[in-house]
């Protein structure tokens, strides 16, 4: 069941990316749970405070969470049309994690349709395969056109 991450169910969500960030190493990302959270944090309050422009989901099966999705969107300095951004798809990967993207990526897309919004994107810091992968997937599943995007870390000399 697809139901929005709220007050009493951060911590849920909270503990499911300290798992995430744990099993899987991030390229040119040094962990801060405190930025982090105040971000997600930040989402979960503009969302109930109305906002169709930030979601935040989780996938629930037998009252445990599965997967969680953070969206917010921004406004194309192509066309001045928003476009509702995928900040994270978090799963379990304890469990069928295709079923739990696959719901989490309806919804948001389902609730992007109900707002006017004709646009989304899904970025990963994930390693290249797995991004791949990642991208692969959702093209497949949502005839979605594939991207590439680079990310480097400064050296220092």
């Amino acid at each position: 069941m697809i139901k929005k991450i709220e007050d009493n169910n951060v911590l849920e969500a909270i503990q499911l990316m300290d798992k995430s960030t744990k099993e899987k190493k991030y390229f040119g990302y040094h962990r801060n749970e405190s930025i982090w959270i105040q971000y997600f944090l930040s989402l979960v309050e503009k969302q109930k405070q109305g906002s169709f422009h930030d979601l935040v989901i989780g996938d629930y099966i037998d009252g445990k969470l599965r997967g969680f999705l953070s969206a917010s969107t921004f406004s194309s300095y192509y066309t001045n049309e928003w476009i509702m951004d995928v900040k994270d798809c978090i799963v379990d990967h304890d469990y069928n994690n295709a079923m739990t993207v696959y719901r989490l990526f309806d919804a948001m897309i389902a609730h992007t349709k109900e707002y006017g919004g004709v646009h989304w994107r899904a970025d990963s810091i994930r390693s290249e395969q797995e991004a791949m992968d990642y991208g692969r997937f959702l093209q497949h599943r949502y005839n979605a056109a594939l991207h590439v995007s680079m990310r480097g870390v400064i050296q220092e000399k």
